[in-house]
């Protein structure tokens, strides 16, 4: 009897020229020349400028890098894609230049003008490289939405409750550390009194809201569950933790830092001793957020079918 032998299928590596020919090179440095001329304002002003001169969003600079690095990790993948343009990408890029030019001379929003860059990028790839490219691109492409600053109006809302849980949670834990000490919360204000002392304030900071730590941590928690290879429901709890973690551990600054001012040690509580605690802070974070991490992968543990089918023989 003849076996019927069946030969593997070999997948030939495509190389970056094969991918990217001369005249794909030309007209994709032929657009991002127009992309950045066009966008050079804001680029410069709005997005580069809020990364040197605004802490909150200091970690701007890193975003374009964690793309690059996503599209490194997916290189295999952008190697067996088959450009071919779609014209859906058209759209897409048309719809985000209106957006650019109606929000930069009718309405004067910077907002809209920055988020359009991710939408024209998005459409550009779309157009050129097709569905192929943009089922691997999509996620470094969205993945730059992480650099640009949010509004200072919507910024300073969102951190209002941040500041009122860190104020809430000091007033509360400050009296179980100091004998005699009387605190009250009022929204951002705490109140205390020590006997023998005269009463004073301390006042909870938009800089000390603990915003900065749920943008960073929301960033690296999104760049993590994409890296690693887990189910959904992994990936979405990981993403929710991010935010009781940061808010965790800016409570604990928020009230070291208060028990420093209330005992007299304020000097431990300004300049290098206090941004020594935010890093503690960080490292506590990332920690716990590592052991989440850690529980999640541990949950259950796979087991082969052919041990499966001996236990039950």
């Amino acid at each position: 009897m003849s076996v019927a032998t069946v030969p593997a299928q070999v997948h030939a590596t495509r190389s970056w020229r094969a991918l990217l020919p001369p005249a794909t090179l030309v007209r994709l440095v032929i657009l991002a020349g127009l992309v950045l001329f066009a966008y050079w304002r804001p680029i410069r002003t709005n997005l580069v400028g809020k990364w040197l001169h605004d802490g909150n969003w200091s970690h701007g600079w890193l975003i374009p890098l964690f793309s690059l690095y996503f599209l490194s990790t997916r290189r295999d993948e952008l190697l067996r894609c088959r450009p071919a343009p779609n014209y859906w990408g058209a759209a897409i890029l048309a719809l985000s230049l209106a957006v650019y030019f109606v929000s930069a001379w009718q309405y004067r929003m910077v907002y809209p003008q920055l988020v359009s860059i991710v939408g024209v990028i998005l459409g550009l790839t779309l157009l050129l490289g097709g569905l192929s490219v943009i089922r691997t691109a999509w996620f470094p492409i969205l993945f730059l939405l992480f650099a640009i600053p949010l509004p200072q109006a919507m910024y300073v809302e969102l951190t209002m409750p941040l500041r009122r849980a860190a104020s809430l949670v000091a007033a509360t834990v400050m009296p179980l550390f100091v004998d005699g000490l009387h605190t009250e919360a009022q929204a951002v204000i705490i109140d205390y009194c020590l006997p023998g002392r005269p009463p004073g304030q301390l006042n909870v900071e938009e800089a000390c809201s603990g915003m900065r730590s749920i943008m960073a941590f929301v960033t690296l928690g999104v760049a993590i569950a994409y890296v690693r290879q887990r189910p959904w429901w992994h990936r979405a709890l990981m993403l929710v933790s991010c935010v009781p973690i940061a808010v965790f551990c800016n409570a604990i600054r928020v009230t070291t830092t208060g028990l420093l001012f209330v005992t007299g040690h304020d000097e431990l509580a300004r300049g290098t001793p206090h941004a020594l605690l935010g890093v503690l802070m960080f490292g506590i974070a990332l920690g716990s957020f590592l052991l989440i991490d850690y529980v999640l992968g541990h949950l259950w543990v796979e087991v082969s079918e052919d041990i499966a089918v001996g236990d039950a023989v």
